[in-house]
């Protein structure tokens, strides 16, 4: 049965209107208990704030506000929309709907409205947050300045949800589409043809959205300093993840349905590569040895949960921006962006448990803690990543000032890993909510001495 046509009914009738999809999710969300969970990375920010502020926020002592906001609101923005992109792609593509829904002729407009409902909800905690960690320019008096980084974040996090859809989702046309097969061949290297699409699809959205982002911000700096129409900038990303969310709506039909075909067929073709080594072969494999845990947790990484190895070195080439100067006081700024991008990843580990059965482990006959260690190591792997261009960056820049930034950002990836793996452990996905207020006030108290 072929899906049916999607409404000419707006955006807002999703935020508002009924969606038995949407019902699903909040049953779901009930039977989960998640209520206080999402008070922790708030409680975590509170704990933070004071001590990010020496890195962060510096141009409160004594500096041009209306010159440091801008700076400070696009990097804010730019890691919002980040982490919404990464979770929201994994989302979409291989959600837990996915294999319900695949079996029963559904709406996949309504599906994919859902998924983003339930994002924007599950998740609003992340431009809250961000308020949050921003509070010192308000407690500074600077009330209007707050306001606008305060909007600054929400309209991110929002463009990422919008925005991120409608890439995905054209990069599910795209990827099975004859007349852009040539394209996909250039541009995806030792990558089966259709997964060109997926590797790249959080890095276009994420260029968008930071485009605008960094618009919006250079306006409110534009703002605060006495152009008053700088203030309807602010709206920009809001409007384009309207924006994304009727093109999503648009091509859900098309694209959402036909996404587990593409899946199927690139899990397929790992397996029928004609070296057996070959298919075996993941990012970093060479580096398990004979520990066939960090073996499997690579595997479970590169081909269930791929866009958080590449979503690292995105994180790596926003770094790579802050470390691009000359200014000494570019070590420190690389030191609180790098150290958030490789603590996010330790989120890492809690997404791996949530693929795997509770009885996966005794199955197998392996040790818990071997597996904990395993998911670790990997994550650590991964930040490497989100570590080395603005490493890189520096030091072609300011010579040996690259050491301090990047043992920073080594320590910070390594109690990352360590603490999103034990948790992960203990609290398997829900861990999250525990390691999420810890990174947190890890990140503060590391950057805010070290700078």
């Amino acid at each position: 049965m072929a899906p049916a046509t999607p409404s000419a009914r707006p955006v807002a009738a999703w935020l508002a209107g009924p969606n038995p999809y949407a019902a699903v999710h909040r049953r779901q969300r009930e039977r989960r208990g998640r209520s206080f969970a999402a008070v922790l990375p708030l409680l975590g920010a509170a704990l933070a704030t004071p001590l990010a502020r020496p890195v962060l926020l510096r141009f409160l002592d004594g500096g041009s506000v209306a010159e440091g906001v801008p700076a400070f609101g696009f990097r804010l923005g730019a890691l919002v929309a980040a982490a919404a992109l990464l979770q929201g792609f994994t989302d979409l593509v291989r959600g837990e709907d996915r294999p319900v829904l695949d079996a029963h002729p559904v709406r996949a407009d309504l599906v994919v409205a859902a998924i983003a409902r339930r994002g924007l909800v599950e998740r609003a905690w992340l431009p809250v947050a961000g308020a949050v960690l921003a509070l010192p320019v308000a407690l500074a008096g600077h009330l209007a300045a707050w306001a606008g980084l305060a909007a600054l974040a929400g309209g991110a996090f929002v463009a990422a949800v919008g925005v991120g859809q409608a890439v995905v989702l054209a990069g599910i046309l795209a990827a099975l589409s004859p007349r852009m097969a040539r394209i996909m061949d250039a541009i995806r290297g030792d990558n089966p043809r259709m997964h060109a699409a997926f590797i790249y699809a959080p890095g276009a959205a994420l260029a968008v959205v930071g485009a605008a982002v960094g618009l919006a911000a250079s306006a409110l700096g534009w703002a605060l300093g006495g152009w008053a129409p700088g203030w309807a900038f602010l709206a920009l990303p809001p409007f384009l993840g309207w924006v994304g969310a009727r093109v999503a709506r648009r091509l859900a039909p098309a694209a959402w349905l036909r996404a587990t075909a593409l899946v199927t067929e690139i899990d397929g073709m790992y397996a029928g590569i004609e070296a057996p080594d070959e298919a075996r072969r993941v990012y970093l494999d060479w580096l398990a040895g004979d520990r066939p845990e960090l073996l499997r947790a690579l595997r479970h990484g590169w081909r269930g949960l791929r866009a958080w190895a590449t979503g690292a070195w995105l994180l790596g080439v926003l770094g790579a921006l802050a470390g691009w100067s000359d200014d000494p006081a570019a070590a420190a700024r690389v030191i609180a962006v790098s150290g958030a991008s490789t603590l996010f990843l330790g989120f890492l580990p809690s997404r791996m448990a949530a693929g795997d059965p509770a009885w996966l482990d005794a199955a197998l006959g392996v040790r818990p803690g071997r597996v904990a260690g395993a998911r670790a190591v990997a994550t650590f792997l991964y930040a490497q990543g989100a570590l080395l261009p603005p490493a890189a960056a520096l030091a072609v820049r300011q010579g040996s000032a690259f050491l301090a930034p990047l043992l920073a950002g080594e320590l910070l990836a390594a109690l990352g890993a360590a603490l999103g793996a034990l948790a992960a452990m203990r609290w398997r996905e829900r861990g999250a909510w525990v390691y999420g207020p810890a990174a947190l006030v890890v990140w503060a108290a590391v950057t805010g001495g070290l700078a």
